[in-house]
């Protein structure tokens, strides 16, 4: 284990912080070290929080139904340690879809809708509120025209986007967390904007109104 965090410190363009988790036992050995690989890996790319960049593909290995039961019990322990140290890696950005939208507040759940004159083209994106901050929900459209008003840190995210495959026919193909409503609806119009004013209620209460009238918790 701690020649392969070696391997990794030598790339310090990404790779800055490091969690071991061990058994009092050292009861794990190859086959259950490869499951667990396997089993987290996929849970961080899942979660779309981090770009996983583990270039090898994790083999779950051949292990009993008795160790799996072991090793599940494992890994949730792990989640909640990882949850309590700070580290939300394998933490979703929200619930699923349809159980994020179910039952939400209409305060909660906002809206975004406007013509482009960049694009020619009319813009529909729909976020969610969280304790973590503003989650835009995939398969919104977004403009894919820049401004030259774009914040910096917006245009890079963007463009990587872009790169990476994940905004198809004018849709972003994945949920995004930002911390203040600006950079949300900055991403999506592409250009310095009020996300306090862009985002509205089903109703058309602007997030600006309901911070004004205390409605947001």
């Amino acid at each position: 284990m701690l020649f392969r965090v070696d391997e990794h410190l030598k790339d310090t363009e990404y790779f800055t912080d490091v969690v071991m988790l061990t058994t009092q036992n050292n009861s794990f050995g190859p086959t259950e070290i490869s499951y667990l690989e396997n089993k987290f890996t996929s849970l961080a790319i899942e979660t779309h929080r981090f770009k996983v960049k583990n270039f090898n593909d994790p083999n779950p290995g051949n292990v009993t139904e008795e160790k799996e039961s072991e090793l599940l019990d494992f890994i949730e322990s792990s989640k909640m340690v990882l949850g309590v140290l700070g580290y939300k890696i394998f933490v979703p950005i929200i619930e699923k879809e349809s159980k994020a939208i179910e039952g939400k507040d209409d305060e909660l759940l906002l809206y975004l809708s406007g013509y482009s004159r960049k694009s020619n083209r009319q813009i529909e994106a729909k976020c969610i509120r969280t304790n973590e901050g503003f989650v835009i929900l995939k398969d919104s459209m977004i403009d894919e025209i820049d401004s030259e008003t774009i914040p910096k840190s917006i245009k890079e995210l963007r463009d990587k986007c872009r790169k990476n495959n994940e905004i198809v026919n004018g849709r972003i193909k994945q949920n995004y967390l930002f911390n203040s409503p600006s950079y949300a609806s900055a991403f999506i119009l592409g250009l310095n904007t009020n996300g306090r004013t862009d985002w509205k209620t089903k109703g058309g209460t602007t997030f600006k109104e309901l911070e004004e009238n205390k409605i947001v918790q």
